[in-house]
Protein backbone atom coordinates (compact mmCIF):
# COMPACT_ATOMS: atom_id res chain seq x y z
CA UNK A 1 0.00 0.00 0.00
CA UNK A 2 2.87 2.34 0.88
CA UNK A 3 4.57 1.58 -2.43
CA UNK A 4 1.36 2.34 -4.33
CA UNK A 5 1.03 5.71 -2.59
CA UNK A 6 4.66 6.51 -3.36
CA UNK A 7 4.21 5.67 -7.05
CA UNK A 8 1.07 7.82 -7.25
CA UNK A 9 2.89 10.75 -5.69
CA UNK A 10 5.78 10.30 -8.13
CA UNK A 11 3.44 10.31 -11.13
CA UNK A 12 1.75 13.50 -9.92
CA UNK A 13 5.12 15.16 -9.32
CA UNK A 14 6.29 14.30 -12.83
CA UNK A 15 3.06 15.63 -14.30
CA UNK A 16 3.43 18.91 -12.42
CA UNK A 17 7.02 19.28 -13.68
CA UNK A 18 5.94 18.55 -17.25
CA UNK A 19 3.15 21.14 -17.08
CA UNK A 20 5.49 23.71 -15.53
CA UNK A 21 8.07 23.14 -18.25
CA UNK A 22 5.46 23.68 -20.93
CA UNK A 23 4.25 26.84 -19.24
CA UNK A 24 7.78 28.20 -19.03
CA UNK A 25 8.40 27.48 -22.70
CA UNK A 26 5.14 29.18 -23.67
CA UNK A 27 5.79 32.27 -21.59
CA UNK A 28 9.34 32.57 -22.95
CA UNK A 29 8.35 32.08 -26.59
CA UNK A 30 9.94 34.73 -28.78
CA UNK A 31 7.45 37.36 -29.97
CA UNK A 32 7.04 37.93 -33.72
CA UNK A 33 9.80 40.07 -35.19
CA UNK A 34 7.16 42.59 -36.22
CA UNK A 35 5.72 43.05 -32.74
CA UNK A 36 5.75 46.73 -31.86
CA UNK A 37 6.32 47.75 -35.48
CA UNK A 38 3.67 50.23 -36.58
CA UNK A 39 2.33 50.26 -40.13
CA UNK A 40 0.07 53.06 -41.30
CA UNK A 41 -2.43 51.87 -43.90
CA UNK A 42 -4.13 54.61 -45.90
CA UNK A 43 -7.33 53.46 -47.57
CA UNK A 44 -7.63 50.68 -45.00
CA UNK A 45 -11.39 50.26 -45.34
CA UNK A 46 -11.28 49.81 -49.12
CA UNK A 47 -11.63 46.47 -50.87
CA UNK A 48 -7.86 45.99 -51.06
CA UNK A 49 -6.99 47.92 -47.90
CA UNK A 50 -8.92 45.64 -45.59
CA UNK A 51 -7.02 42.62 -46.96
CA UNK A 52 -3.80 44.48 -46.23
CA UNK A 53 -4.88 45.17 -42.65
CA UNK A 54 -5.78 41.53 -42.03
CA UNK A 55 -2.49 40.33 -43.47
CA UNK A 56 -0.46 42.75 -41.38
CA UNK A 57 -2.27 41.77 -38.18
CA UNK A 58 -1.70 38.09 -38.94
CA UNK A 59 2.02 38.83 -39.33
CA UNK A 60 2.16 40.49 -35.92
CA UNK A 61 2.35 44.13 -36.97
CA UNK A 62 0.59 46.97 -35.20
CA UNK A 63 -1.70 48.77 -37.62
CA UNK A 64 -2.90 52.36 -37.76
CA UNK A 65 -5.90 52.00 -40.07
CA UNK A 66 -6.97 55.22 -41.75
CA UNK A 67 -10.41 55.84 -43.19
CA UNK A 68 -12.75 58.72 -43.92
CA UNK A 69 -15.53 57.24 -41.76
CA UNK A 70 -14.73 54.98 -38.79
CA UNK A 71 -18.30 53.79 -38.19
CA UNK A 72 -18.76 52.83 -41.82
CA UNK A 73 -15.35 51.14 -41.85
CA UNK A 74 -16.26 48.88 -38.92
CA UNK A 75 -19.60 48.01 -40.47
CA UNK A 76 -18.12 47.31 -43.87
CA UNK A 77 -15.03 45.33 -42.89
CA UNK A 78 -16.04 43.65 -39.65
CA UNK A 79 -12.63 44.62 -38.26
CA UNK A 80 -12.95 45.66 -34.63
CA UNK A 81 -9.82 47.80 -34.48
CA UNK A 82 -9.04 51.42 -33.70
CA UNK A 83 -9.92 53.21 -36.91
CA UNK A 84 -8.50 56.70 -37.41
CA UNK A 85 -10.55 59.18 -39.38
CA UNK A 86 -8.62 61.53 -41.66
CA UNK A 87 -8.74 63.35 -44.97
CA UNK A 88 -5.82 62.43 -47.20
CA UNK A 89 -6.25 65.74 -49.05
CA UNK A 90 -5.42 67.69 -45.87
CA UNK A 91 -1.64 67.84 -45.46
CA UNK A 92 -1.80 68.85 -41.79
CA UNK A 93 -4.11 65.96 -40.91
CA UNK A 94 -1.88 63.51 -42.75
CA UNK A 95 1.19 64.75 -40.87
CA UNK A 96 -0.64 64.42 -37.54
CA UNK A 97 -1.39 60.70 -38.08
CA UNK A 98 2.17 59.86 -39.19
CA UNK A 99 3.81 60.24 -35.78
CA UNK A 100 5.57 57.08 -34.60
CA UNK A 101 4.98 55.20 -37.85
CA UNK A 102 7.63 52.75 -39.09
CA UNK A 103 6.13 51.81 -42.47
CA UNK A 104 3.41 53.13 -44.76
CA UNK A 105 1.18 51.28 -47.21
CA UNK A 106 -1.05 53.45 -49.37
CA UNK A 107 -4.07 51.80 -50.96
CA UNK A 108 -6.00 54.99 -51.60
CA UNK A 109 -7.87 55.60 -54.81
CA UNK A 110 -10.43 58.10 -56.08
CA UNK A 111 -14.03 57.05 -56.56
CA UNK A 112 -15.15 60.22 -58.33
CA UNK A 113 -13.81 61.31 -61.70
CA UNK A 114 -14.56 65.00 -61.21
CA UNK A 115 -14.52 67.42 -58.32
CA UNK A 116 -12.67 67.41 -54.98
CA UNK A 117 -12.51 63.59 -54.74
CA UNK A 118 -11.18 63.09 -58.25
CA UNK A 119 -7.82 61.47 -59.12
CA UNK A 120 -6.06 64.83 -59.14
CA UNK A 121 -6.76 65.39 -55.43
CA UNK A 122 -6.59 61.77 -54.21
CA UNK A 123 -4.31 59.67 -56.43
CA UNK A 124 -1.85 62.54 -56.78
CA UNK A 125 -2.55 65.09 -54.05
CA UNK A 126 -3.27 62.47 -51.39
CA UNK A 127 -0.20 60.40 -52.23
CA UNK A 128 1.92 63.56 -52.22
CA UNK A 129 0.69 64.42 -48.72
CA UNK A 130 1.39 60.91 -47.46
CA UNK A 131 4.88 60.87 -48.97
CA UNK A 132 5.80 64.29 -47.60
CA UNK A 133 4.58 63.36 -44.11
CA UNK A 134 6.40 60.02 -44.24
CA UNK A 135 9.64 61.72 -45.22
CA UNK A 136 9.21 64.29 -42.45
CA UNK A 137 8.72 61.57 -39.83
CA UNK A 138 11.55 59.32 -41.03
CA UNK A 139 9.42 56.39 -42.20
CA UNK A 140 11.57 53.39 -43.16
CA UNK A 141 9.71 52.20 -46.25
CA UNK A 142 6.70 53.33 -48.29
CA UNK A 143 4.61 50.87 -50.32
CA UNK A 144 2.28 52.41 -52.89
CA UNK A 145 -0.50 50.40 -54.52
CA UNK A 146 -0.86 51.99 -57.95
CA UNK A 147 -1.91 50.38 -61.24
CA UNK A 148 -0.25 48.00 -63.68
CA UNK A 149 -1.19 50.38 -66.50
CA UNK A 150 0.31 53.48 -64.85
CA UNK A 151 3.96 54.51 -64.68
CA UNK A 152 6.46 56.93 -66.22
CA UNK A 153 7.38 54.58 -69.09
CA UNK A 154 4.33 55.88 -70.97
CA UNK A 155 2.78 59.32 -71.56
CA UNK A 156 -0.66 59.34 -69.93
CA UNK A 157 -1.41 63.02 -70.47
CA UNK A 158 -3.57 62.15 -73.48
CA UNK A 159 -5.56 59.46 -71.63
CA UNK A 160 -8.68 61.23 -70.26
CA UNK A 161 -10.39 57.99 -69.19
CA UNK A 162 -11.75 58.06 -65.62
CA UNK A 163 -10.57 61.57 -64.87
CA UNK A 164 -7.04 61.06 -66.22
CA UNK A 165 -6.53 58.56 -63.41
CA UNK A 166 -3.39 56.95 -64.90
CA UNK A 167 -1.81 60.37 -65.38
CA UNK A 168 -2.46 61.39 -61.78
CA UNK A 169 -1.36 58.02 -60.38
CA UNK A 170 1.89 58.37 -62.31
CA UNK A 171 2.44 61.83 -60.89
CA UNK A 172 1.98 60.42 -57.41
CA UNK A 173 4.57 57.75 -58.21
CA UNK A 174 7.00 60.37 -59.49
CA UNK A 175 6.66 62.30 -56.26
CA UNK A 176 7.46 59.17 -54.25
CA UNK A 177 10.52 58.40 -56.36
CA UNK A 178 11.77 61.95 -55.91
CA UNK A 179 11.27 61.92 -52.13
CA UNK A 180 14.39 60.00 -51.15
CA UNK A 181 12.29 57.45 -49.24
CA UNK A 182 12.86 53.74 -49.74
CA UNK A 183 9.80 52.58 -51.65
CA UNK A 184 8.00 49.84 -53.54
CA UNK A 185 5.36 50.59 -56.17
CA UNK A 186 2.99 47.71 -56.85
CA UNK A 187 0.92 47.87 -60.03
CA UNK A 188 -1.79 45.21 -59.78
CA UNK A 189 -3.70 44.11 -62.85
CA UNK A 190 -7.47 43.91 -62.66
CA UNK A 191 -8.44 43.39 -59.03
CA UNK A 192 -10.73 40.49 -58.06
CA UNK A 193 -11.88 38.89 -54.83
CA UNK A 194 -10.71 35.47 -53.77
CA UNK A 195 -8.34 33.74 -51.35
CA UNK A 196 -4.62 34.38 -51.34
CA UNK A 197 -2.19 31.89 -52.89
CA UNK A 198 -4.88 30.13 -54.93
CA UNK A 199 -2.76 30.88 -58.00
CA UNK A 200 0.83 31.85 -58.52
CA UNK A 201 1.85 35.49 -58.97
CA UNK A 202 3.78 36.77 -61.96
CA UNK A 203 5.81 39.96 -61.49
CA UNK A 204 7.02 41.92 -64.51
CA UNK A 205 8.05 45.42 -65.43
CA UNK A 206 5.03 47.52 -66.25
CA UNK A 207 6.41 48.23 -69.71
CA UNK A 208 5.87 44.50 -70.36
CA UNK A 209 2.37 44.38 -68.84
CA UNK A 210 -0.49 43.67 -71.22
CA UNK A 211 -3.43 42.34 -69.24
CA UNK A 212 -4.27 40.09 -66.31
CA UNK A 213 -6.10 39.78 -63.01
CA UNK A 214 -4.93 39.42 -59.44
CA UNK A 215 -6.69 38.68 -56.15
CA UNK A 216 -6.74 41.54 -53.68
CA UNK A 217 -5.54 39.11 -51.00
CA UNK A 218 -2.43 38.43 -53.08
CA UNK A 219 -1.78 42.17 -53.44
CA UNK A 220 -1.92 42.32 -49.64
CA UNK A 221 0.69 39.54 -49.47
CA UNK A 222 2.99 41.44 -51.82
CA UNK A 223 2.53 44.71 -49.97
CA UNK A 224 3.30 43.16 -46.59
CA UNK A 225 6.35 41.28 -47.87
CA UNK A 226 7.67 44.41 -49.59
CA UNK A 227 7.95 46.29 -46.31
CA UNK A 228 11.12 44.49 -45.31
CA UNK A 229 12.32 42.55 -48.38
CA UNK A 230 15.59 44.01 -49.74
CA UNK A 231 14.63 42.65 -53.18
CA UNK A 232 11.60 44.98 -53.26
CA UNK A 233 13.49 48.17 -52.49
CA UNK A 234 13.09 51.03 -54.98
CA UNK A 235 11.29 48.88 -57.53
CA UNK A 236 8.08 49.34 -59.50
CA UNK A 237 6.32 46.38 -61.06
CA UNK A 238 3.12 44.86 -62.40
CA UNK A 239 1.59 41.85 -60.68
CA UNK A 240 -0.98 39.35 -61.99
CA UNK A 241 -2.07 35.86 -61.06
CA UNK A 242 -0.81 32.98 -63.21
CA UNK A 243 -2.15 29.46 -62.71
CA UNK A 244 0.96 27.97 -64.31
CA UNK A 245 3.25 29.28 -61.58
CA UNK A 246 3.95 27.97 -58.12
CA UNK A 247 2.77 29.96 -55.09
CA UNK A 248 6.22 31.38 -54.35
CA UNK A 249 7.45 31.96 -57.91
CA UNK A 250 7.03 35.72 -57.46
CA UNK A 251 9.95 35.78 -55.02
CA UNK A 252 12.39 34.88 -57.81
CA UNK A 253 10.67 37.31 -60.20
CA UNK A 254 11.10 40.13 -57.70
CA UNK A 255 14.77 39.36 -57.10
CA UNK A 256 15.43 39.32 -60.85
CA UNK A 257 13.69 42.65 -61.44
CA UNK A 258 16.07 45.59 -61.65
CA UNK A 259 15.54 48.65 -59.44
CA UNK A 260 14.00 51.69 -61.09
CA UNK A 261 16.47 53.26 -63.46
CA UNK A 262 15.12 56.73 -62.77
CA UNK A 263 17.42 58.52 -60.35
CA UNK A 264 16.20 60.65 -57.48
CA UNK A 265 17.30 63.84 -59.26
CA UNK A 266 15.54 62.86 -62.47
CA UNK A 267 12.36 62.01 -60.61
CA UNK A 268 12.46 65.33 -58.79
CA UNK A 269 12.78 67.19 -62.07
CA UNK A 270 9.82 65.27 -63.49
CA UNK A 271 7.68 65.96 -60.43
CA UNK A 272 8.54 69.65 -60.35
CA UNK A 273 7.99 70.02 -64.08
CA UNK A 274 4.44 68.72 -63.70
CA UNK A 275 3.40 71.28 -61.12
Amino acid sequence: MLILRWLTALVLLLAVHAWAGTAVKTSQAAPPAQQGTLVLVAGASGDTGQHIVRTLLAEGYQVRALTTNAFRARERTGLDIDWVEFDVRDAEQVLSVMEGVDYVISAIGSRDWRGPNSPRYVDFGGVRNLVDAARSEGVQHFVLISSAAAGPHRDHSESPRLGYVLYWKTRGENHLRASGLDYTIIGPGGLVNGPAARSGIRITSRADYRRGLIARADVARLATASLTAPSARNKSFAAVNDDELGPDHWIADLRALAPDAQTEATARNVAEGEQ
